[in-house]
């Protein structure tokens, strides 16, 4: 930028911050990112191929029944979207979480035992094609918040070099906005078990219920919804909408709308975070 039309000061801090993630990569040289495609792995992903190209990069997507296949599908089209071409592959790595029986009894730590599990198997899959460095799209707005998973991250020796550059969430979207990436909006998401409250196993049936919930919701207009499910009662559930949909959703129509709709999957008692995500 010229001297006429300096910068402004939040323009050059989130410059800064991007020199610094491209210094990290470019110190690393070749690297597995563990690519979810959600907006920080899409934007570690982005930056990582467009700093070191597509044959130093193998990004990384745990396939498994804890992912919806819309999330799925969105993980693995992401390159094409974004106009690179062949070169550029998502590796799906088939995983089968209902075997690990510390795990699917759903404990306090089951982010930490899924995510040691997940990164293991990424490890040993990059270390395969000579790759040394995994990464992972968490944010320093992350560590504000007590994610069991981060644990599992640190052991392994799994860089963050988004926390490392500074980048908050705010960053990534803004960042992910100037690079024109289709996940700059996108909200947060997380694995289908996280709706299960600690105690209650973990079994493809219930998975498929919380995904079977979320997509009704969704169709109506609510992406980025959560679902829960009761500890005790199975004709209970709870219910998170994005705060700007909250208004829509109290509207008495759209109420009812959504009364029916959990009324025909046999929930009878909805109840509502009034907080919203």
């Amino acid at each position: 930028m010229s001297d006429d039309c300096p910068e402004t000061p939040a323009l050059m801090h989130l410059a800064d911050k991007v020199r610094r993630l491209q210094e990290i990569l470019l110190a690393a040289s070749r690297v597995a990112v563990a690519f979810s495609g959600g907006v920080d792995s899409s934007l570690l992903l982005k930056t990582a191929l467009d700093t070191l190209g597509a044959g130093n990069v193998l990004p990384l997507f745990a396939s498994s029944l804890l992912v919806t296949a819309a999330d799925r599908e969105r993980a693995l089209t992401w390159p094409e979207r974004h106009g690179y071409g062949k070169g550029v592959t998502v590796e799906a790595v088939e995983l089968y979480p209902l075997t690990w029986k510390d795990f699917v009894r759903n404990p306090p730590e089951r982010c930490y035992l899924c995510k040691f599990r997940v990164y293991s198997q990424f490890i040993d899959v990059m270390e395969r094609s000579g790759i040394k460095v995994l990464m992972d799209g968490t944010n320093t707005d992350d560590l504000k918040d007590r994610r069991p998973g981060l644990r599992a991250i640190h052991e392994l020796g799994v860089r963050t070099p988004l926390v490392e550059a500074g980048f908050s969430k705010d960053d990534v979207r803004a960042r992910s906005r100037e690079l024109g990436l289709d996940s700059w909006q996108q909200p947060s998401s997380s694995c289908l078990a996280t709706r299960l409250p600690h105690g209650m196993a973990v079994t493809g049936e219930r998975l498929q219920e919380v995904a079977r919930h979320e997509q009704a919701l969704a169709g109506l207009g609510f992406a980025g919804c959560r679902v829960r499910l009761d500890r005790q009662d199975p004709g209970v559930v709870y219910v998170q909408v994005q705060q700007a949909d909250l208004d829509r959703l109290l509207d008495p129509g759209m109420r009812m709308a959504v009364t029916r709709l959990f009324g025909k999957q046999g929930v009878g008692r909805v109840f509502l975070d009034l907080a919203g995500r």
